[in-house]
């Protein structure tokens, strides 16, 4: 079998394995590392939000494990870290604002605008655009 045909073949047996997949309502393992991230994206932010000490701790201490792991993976430290909690402030506001805007959702991936108070008991949401009229320019930026 030449080279060519073997890739082929294997992109055809992949194919059809994610048609029957999909055909069981079964997630593969994207859907699946997704929904787990946003779950735990949601439990921090919980833990964050929290009036109790204890529970701000863990959360902090579970963003920290996150960075560990991936400066063990050979990620640079305080870059890795600060990625790691803009994903997490991503995950927590497409959670909390599901119909926001592109506009917005390009923001969150900035993080936010003040770490220190980001995630705590105030709400408030700077970048936040509430309920909107889809313009031609958001058509787009989806």
């Amino acid at each position: 079998m030449e080279p060519e045909e073997y890739v082929s073949a294997g992109a055809a047996r992949t194919a059809r394995w994610r048609a029957a997949v999909k055909r069981r309502s079964i997630p593969e393992t994207d859907d699946l590392d997704t929904a787990i991230a946003s779950a735990f994206s949601a439990f921090i932010g919980h833990y964050q939000k929290s009036g109790l000490l204890e529970h701000q701790k863990a959360a902090d201490g579970m963003v920290m494990l996150i960075g560990k792991a991936l400066q063990d993976a050979g990620y640079c430290g305080d870059e890795t870290l600060r990625r790691a909690e803009n994903r997490l402030y991503y995950l927590q506001m497409v959670a909390r604002h599901p119909d926001a805007s592109a506009t917005a959702k390009r923001r969150w991936e900035m993080g936010p605008a003040d770490p220190e108070s980001a995630l705590t008991e105030n709400d408030f949401d700077p970048f936040y655009e509430g309920d909107y009229d889809v313009t031609d320019e958001d058509a787009y930026d989806d």
